[in-house]
């Protein structure tokens, strides 16, 4: 028997397979702007200065309609 042990601990990802993740998560209707403002809004809650965070709240200001850095 063979064991595969990941890098990453669990639960983590690149920053695009996160966001196609919660893109085909949301249910039907839902105004994505919207939802992803929200997540900006948790995600800059986050100090931690990882890349993958930056990136996946771009993607998610991106989807929001911003034009600038969100806080």
């Amino acid at each position: 028997m063979s064991l595969f042990i990941e890098n990453q601990p669990s639960g983590t990802g690149k920053p695009e397979s996160v966001f196609i993740s919660w893109l085909l998560w949301q249910p039907r209707g839902a105004d994505l702007a919207v939802e992803a403002l929200k997540e900006v809004q948790k995600l800059s809650r986050c100090e931690s200065p990882d890349p993958d965070i930056a990136r996946l709240k771009a993607l998610f200001a991106s989807l929001a309609g911003a034009d600038g850095p969100l806080h």
